[in-house]
């Protein structure tokens, strides 16, 4: 069962890492079900005291680990706001990174751990930067091949 939260600590973990300002998330909700995942909903969705569902609204961060993980859905819905580690990559770089695929890349404009890649202005995803490569974190079944 899914159990409101205050989501304090998921907002402020994106101010931090990608400067996304705490006023985006006025109007949402946060839930978890279970210790590891945070959800984040439209506030006027109502899901009754007793209601059981399998999901609610959009995964938006993974806790519990030694850092908590941004999903790829939530950077593709709040992404656009952030302003630290965001790295835009070139086509030939995006096309690696959809198809899951380590990109070869030095830069020192983000911070070590999760980033936001973006491509043209658009928002591909997460990925993990550490000194010379940039890790897809694209799930397997989000996966494809860009044409342009």
């Amino acid at each position: 069962m899914f159990e409101r939260v205050n989501g304090w600590e998921a907002v402020e973990f994106w101010r931090e890492k990608f400067g996304v300002p705490p006023e985006v998330f006025d109007g949402y909700d946060f839930y978890m079900k279970g210790e590891s995942k945070v959800w984040i909903t439209d506030s006027t969705a109502d899901f009754g005291d007793e209601a059981e569902f399998e999901t609610v609204g959009l995964p938006f961060l993974r806790v519990g680990d030694e850092h908590p993980k941004p999903t790829g859905d939530a950077l593709q819905r709040f992404g656009s706001h952030a302003t630290e580690n965001t790295l835009d990559v070139t086509e030939g770089q995006a096309r690696t990174f959809v198809e899951g695929d380590t990109v070869e890349l030095e830069t020192r404009e983000v911070d070590l751990g999760y980033v936001v890649v973006r491509f043209d202005g658009h928002v591909l995803g997460c990925g993990l930067y550490f000194p010379g490569e940039l890790r897809s974190q694209v799930p397997k079944g989000r996966r494809c091949s860009l044409t342009m």
